[in-house]
């Protein structure tokens, strides 16, 4: 997944520098809205680094960073709140997503929707990004969805810019164990799947 980056981190760190401060802002909400293209996990670690270097100011960054992450997961609750629920209930058959299982959701975020954005926001993959889109198909609450998710983006925000401080020049190795830990992300994502998908087959939806 990183091998790019690996191949070319002083030439990302280099870009990252360029941007300067509303680069900080701009690719932190980028990271949120795109889902899985412009992942934190590179993102917040490099500007971590350019810190170390003196290029930027902890606290500023940091605050960039935060808001700008904030800023994207509301943007993404807005676009599936508006239109993502009436376009599943229309095609969601052809992605194996049924009108049951919306309702299921539904029920889901009504009983523990706080706990599901609190937690979700705490798992360093970019299975975050699914926790706006979820809240915004189940129509959660708007006040209580920004409020766990403002809290819960704080601690993994803070961790992924700390490593990238300590890391400096090995930041290779950093991505190093991301790119491992996503891959045993995504084998689970592929088994979750597979299920998902055999159920269907056998007419048992997923919340059965």
């Amino acid at each position: 997944m990183f091998e790019i980056v690996f191949s070319s981190v002083e030439k990302i760190i280099g870009l990252f520098e360029t941007l300067g401060y509303f680069g900080v802002f701009s690719l932190s909400f980028l990271d949120r809205l795109t889902i899985f293209l412009i992942p934190a996990e590179i993102v917040f670690p490099v500007y971590g680094i350019l810190i170390s270097q003196g290029k930027f100011l902890f606290w500023p960054a940091f605050i960039l960073l935060t808001v700008g992450n904030f800023l994207g997961n509301v943007a993404l609750y807005f676009i599936f709140l508006k239109g993502g629920r009436s376009f599943l209930e229309k095609y969601g058959k052809y992605v194996l997503v049924s009108k049951h299982e919306l309702n299921h959701l539904d029920s889901w975020f009504l009983k523990y929707g706080n706990k599901i954005v609190f937690i979700g926001y705490l798992i360093p993959t970019a299975i975050r990004s699914l926790v706006p889109v979820s809240a915004g198909l189940s129509k959660m609450n708007l006040s209580k969805f920004c409020f766990y998710t403002f809290v819960s983006s704080l601690p993994l925000n803070f961790i992924y810019l700390f490593i990238g401080i300590k890391a400096g020049n090995n930041m290779g190795r950093i991505l190093s164990y991301f790119e491992k830990f996503n891959y045993v992300v995504v084998a689970g994502i592929v088994v979750l799947v597979v299920w998902y998908v055999c159920r269907h087959i056998k007419n048992k939806h997923l919340t059965h």
